[in-house]
């Protein structure tokens, strides 16, 4: 496997993570903000889940850009 493509998987698997990770602590669903509070897990604030989405769809991108990169 060539350089590119591994730098490519890895940041790739980091965006979808970072996107995952947004998803799952948002504080858009209401469900998931209250059982988050009884579950004791993390919400995020409207400002850090827009900018963890962001991110994660940024890093996906250029993770994408590296695989599809032929040298």
């Amino acid at each position: 496997m060539k350089k590119n493509q591994s730098i490519g998987i890895i940041l790739l698997g980091i965006g979808v993570f970072f996107i995952y990770w947004a998803q799952t602590h948002s504080p858009k669903n209401l469900g998931k903000v209250i059982g988050n509070a009884f579950s004791g897990s993390y919400t995020m604030s409207e400002f850090s889940y827009y900018t963890c989405l962001g991110l994660g769809i940024a890093i996906g991108l250029y993770g994408i850009l590296k695989l599809m990169k032929k040298a």
